[in-house]
């Protein structure tokens, strides 16, 4: 930039706008400063910074219980309980709610994620076998129900939840498996989650499009 000397403002060009007098000597000029441009932090940056953040927090948290525990009661873990809640919530934050993820793979973590939750607890607090037997067999179904609610009100994206419907199917066949391995020791949940995986199975091949039966008959090879 330019100064004029009869004003002594700072001018780009070679008249100032006030006296309408030409610069004689343009010599003393100054560089524009101009402020920097901002920054915007991106999505995918505040999502890493939630993530190590979450991370961060859950290991303080065990990590101080365990702490206590050690001091106060060593002869009882009871942080274990606490670790395994925060675990949950861990994978809750971080994968159903700030994830991107599709929806079926969101229900399908839970179910998985909130079954080993109970189940650890069950066992930590001397394996009674209430997970096994009610629990787990319930999770199953609620979850297998809810994807099948998703698929009839997405009829236009039924070919998206095709593997999960799938996963869906054959967990309900895994009380059945405990119940056999003399994990669980009630029958009916285990039957009646069974029963609800075949209906399943059966209703998505009677009223499912052509497209989503044939890729149900082609997972399940029949």
């Amino acid at each position: 930039m330019n100064q004029c000397k009869n004003c002594g403002v700072w001018v780009e060009g070679l008249t100032c706008p006030l006296c309408h007098r030409g610069i004689a000597d343009p010599t003393t000029t100054t560089e524009v400063q101009w402020y920097p441009d901002y920054q915007e932090v991106s999505h995918d940056q505040r999502s890493v910074f939630a993530f190590k953040l979450t991370i961060f927090i859950a290991v303080s948290i065990v990590s101080g219980c365990l702490l206590i525990n050690l001091l106060t009661m060593p002869h009882k873990l009871w942080s274990l309980y606490v670790a395994t809640v925060v675990v949950y919530l861990l994978i809750t934050c971080n994968h159903t709610i700030l994830s991107k993820s599709h929806l079926g793979g969101k229900i399908l973590v839970q179910l998985i994620s909130l079954s080993g939750l109970l189940s650890l607890t069950d066992a930590l607090m001397g394996f009674q076998r209430w997970s096994v037997n009610y629990i787990v067999p319930f999770l199953v179904v609620a979850a297998t129900f809810l994807v099948t609610v998703i698929i009839l009100k997405k009829r236009m994206r039924w070919r998206a939840y095709v593997g999960f419907v799938v996963t869906m199917i054959v967990l309900g066949f895994l009380p059945i498996v405990l119940y056999v391995a003399g994990v669980a020791t009630a029958i009916w949940p285990s039957a009646v989650t069974a029963l609800y995986a075949l209906l399943t199975l059966f209703g998505m091949l009677l009223f499912s499009d052509k497209t989503f039966k044939t890729d149900l008959v082609r997972r399940f090879h029949l």
